[in-house]
This record gives structure tokens, sequence and C-alpha cells, in this order.
């Protein structure tokens, strides 16, 4: 794992977007696994300086919300049209979404994981860090899911949107596993926000425990992690 500090957020951003645009230099067709959140922002938007550069970019949603609808504004897919789909043009042939409200989520899963499987290794992953240590809807547990899967949320993770704890079932979401994670070619950690310090501590005591699951990204030989924390 290579580690860079940065002096704030807008120079986190820079530089991952210049990564990501190295990428795509080389590979114009790569698949690209985006996430969410407030963590991968900026970055997109540093992104849609070089629009022209994602002409050939295939993507696919990493993690998903249960309970709230696809076209809820605080769903990962109204995220990624509005942040990195529709500001880079991407097409829906060159998009790969999913919906965990499915009506046959058992087949979705699947449709997902055979994707994975056939296209894998993916060659760029962009993941943050939960407060908890977790990546995409990994959360700390007993055991981790190598394959894509339905992911019961933790409670800190529940507390991004009051809607996600008012189905009818615990909260949950869908997400890549730690297996297409782990086979990506090149990883883009980004290490920013709020409440995530003692996290971020835990992955630098290089220990590797299904109680941080960001911490198995040390098994991975390409990762840029990126953080706007001092030392």
């Amino acid at each position: 794992m290579r580690i860079t500090r940065v002096a704030n957020y807008q120079a986190l951003s820079a530089l991952a977007a210049d990564i990501v645009i190295k990428e795509v230099q080389k590979k114009p067709d790569l698949l690209f696994c985006a996430a969410t959140g407030g963590s991968p922002t900026g970055m997109y938007a540093e992104m849609q300086k070089e629009k022209d550069l994602f002409k050939q970019m295939r993507v696919i949603k990493m993690d998903e919300w249960g309970i709230i609808p696809s076209h809820h504004p605080d769903s990962c897919e109204s995220y990624l049209q509005k942040h990195l789909l529709g500001p880079l043009n991407i097409p829906v042939e060159r998009y790969v979404s999913f919906d965990p409200n499915s009506t046959e989520p058992e087949n979705e899963i699947q449709r997902i994981e055979s994707y994975i499987q056939a296209n894998s290794p993916m060659d760029v992953c962009i993941l943050g860090l939960g407060k908890n240590g977790h990546i995409a809807f990994n959360e700390p547990a007993a055991y981790l899911q190598a394959g894509f899967h339905k992911a019961i949320l933790a409670e800190s993770t529940i507390q991004h949107d009051p809607a996600l704890s008012q189905g009818a079932e615990p909260a949950f979401g869908w997400c890549v596993g730690m297996q297409g994670i782990l086979q990506t070619k090149k990883i883009i950690f980004l290490v920013t926000g709020k409440g995530k310090e003692a996290a971020l501590q835990q992955i630098l005591t290089q220990q590797i425990t299904t109680d941080c699951p960001a911490s198995f990204l040390w098994l991975h030989p390409n990762v840029e992690l990126i953080t706007d924390y001092p030392e």
C-alpha cells in the first residue's frame, strides 16, 4: 500500500483524478468500479475537466442502499448519475447497475456477480473508508463475503440516512464483495471526512482483521491510499 498525505480535500481530489486519468490513457475501455459519498465527489469533478478521455470507459456501481428506491435523491444511483455518469456522458450500455429492491433479488445478485467474474479483474476500484472501517458495504463481522451480496448495515452506516431504518426489515445494502475488490488491478483508497481517525489508525497498524475490513487492502499489491489527515 502506497500512502500519500496531502494538505486538503482539493489536493486529494486532484491527485486521485490524475491517477484515474493516467489509467484511462493506458486503457480507454477500462472497467471502473465507482464508489459514492463525499470522498470521491471532488475526484469526479476533477475528472470532468478531461471528459473527452472517458468515451470508452465502462462503469459498474459498487454498492447501493436497500429500502430506499433507486430514484430517491439519496440513492447511490442518483449520486452516480449526478456526479459521474451524466457529466462524463457514460451511456447505459457502458454502465452496470442493479436494484436491491428487485422483485427477484437472488437472480439480480447472481447477474452482477456473474458480470464481475466474467470481466475480472476490474481495472480500477475507488474506495472510501467508513467510520467503522468498512469498504463498500463490507461491514465489520466475524467473517466477510467473497462475492457480490446483500449486507446488513451497521448502526454507524445507517446514520447516513434516517430513511434506511424505515423499512420492514433491518437496513441493508448490496455491494461488491471482498474478492471482487481484491482482484481489481488498481485500488484508489480515499480517506477523508470527519470521524475516521480511529479507522485509519487501525489500518496503519497493518493488522489484518475482519473487525476492520479495510485492513484487507494490505493484501493487495497496488493500492494508492490518499488522505488529507495529518500524521
